[in-house]
């Protein structure tokens, strides 16, 4: 696969977890001021999000060997599986006026796991891939927010997305887990280890 696919996959999955959360504040918000409010203050909580993972992934980078880079990816196999098995809690977002800080408060809440999945895949990414796609994901998030806002009034929509997502999104995580530990040679390693 390509960069460019991975950042798409990447990006979408560790969207699809908080699209219900912005299909609620597309809801609520009635003044076009507001909508704006919400794409701003999710794409500055994307870049917050990316940069922290980047910044972590760098630092990585340089202090520890490969294989133990690797063992990253059990944070994403983790994820996964915890997703797989928790009990779903409905988020209620109170009816209130849409303010910005508000909107990156939720949306670094809601994100605040995709540390856990952007950090490992950063740490496989040279610089120019790692621009690449944090700018990707960034137009993803501006694709998910407009999908949000122009599809949150369609029911149908919201419970296809709430009935898969429990699918959807743990294999993902998985699947990125597993090509992280095998990207860095964890998997040889520990595999030798075991010889």
């Amino acid at each position: 696969m390509t960069i460019i696919t991975y950042a798409l996959i990447l990006g979408i999955s560790t969207s699809i977890d908080y699209f219900l959360i912005l299909f609620l504040l597309f809801s609520q918000a009635k003044k076009p001021g507001e909508r704006r409010t919400i794409y701003f203050g999710q794409l500055l909580a994307s870049f917050i999000l990316i940069l922290l993972s980047s910044t972590l992934s760098q630092v990585a980078n340089v202090f520890l060997a490969d294989w133990i880079l690797g063992l990253l990816g059990f944070v994403p196999i983790l994820l996964g599986v915890r997703i797989l098995f928790e009990n779903e809690a409905e988020t209620e977002i109170p009816d209130s006026k849409i303010g910005l800080l508000s909107i990156i408060f939720i949306s670094l809440a809601s994100g605040v796991d995709n540390l856990g999945i952007f950090t490992p895949y950063f740490t496989t990414l040279s610089t120019l891939e790692t621009l690449l796609t944090a700018g990707l994901i960034l137009l993803e998030t501006v694709a998910i927010c407009y999908l949000a806002e122009k599809f949150g009034s369609l029911h149908s929509i919201s419970e296809f997305i709430e009935k898969y997502e429990k699918m959807i999104l743990p294999t993902i995580f998985i699947i990125l887990g597993i090509y992280i530990l095998f990207e860095f040679g964890t998997m040889t390693y520990l595999l030798q280890l075991l010889k």
